[in-house]
């Protein structure tokens, strides 16, 4: 799933059932940093090989990123849990659906790849709706509190 907002999709059932409680900041750049190599490949034209490598693809390297991230809100609990969650659920959803990836690295094979690129994302397609939609009204709200307009 590269430079895809799918990602995004598994954080609408926690901002539901725990509104707060995670950073979406955190999230969106642990998942930015995450996939870097594919954004430099669609832009640039940067070799292709090293798209999901284990450098940034294995949950060893999610929770070495996710540490650095969360380094920088450290007194913030939603922080800490955005970065880690980010990276946790990039790993497991890419692992899902790319063979070549290798997320329980030094293994050099990906043993829960189903390749079923399709079902996954007519899944996390309606997630990212919701996601999308209660950041919308989220923010809504928030300019109509603080700025009493509409």
């Amino acid at each position: 799933m590269p430079i895809t907002p799918l990602h995004f999709g598994v954080l609408a059932p926690v901002n539901h059932w725990f509104p707060g409680k995670v950073s979406v900041i955190s999230f969106t750049l642990v998942n930015l940093w995450m996939d870097g190599n594919a954004i430099l490949y669609f832009v640039f034209g940067v070799d292709k090989t090293e798209l999901h490598s284990p450098m940034t693809h294995s949950f060893l390297a999610a929770l070495v990123l996710s540490s650095v991230v969360a380094m920088f809100g450290c007194r913030s609990g939603k922080w800490i849990l955005g970065a880690y969650y980010g990276g946790i659920t990039h790993v497991s959803l890419d692992m899902l659906v790319h063979s070549e990836m290798q997320p329980f690295y030094p293994i050099h094979w990906n043993p829960v790849h189903v390749g079923y690129m399709g079902p996954i994302s007519l899944v996390l397609v309606p997630l990212l709706i919701w996601f999308i939609v209660g950041n919308v009204s989220s923010a809504r709200d928030w300019v109509q509190k603080h700025l009493r307009v509409f």
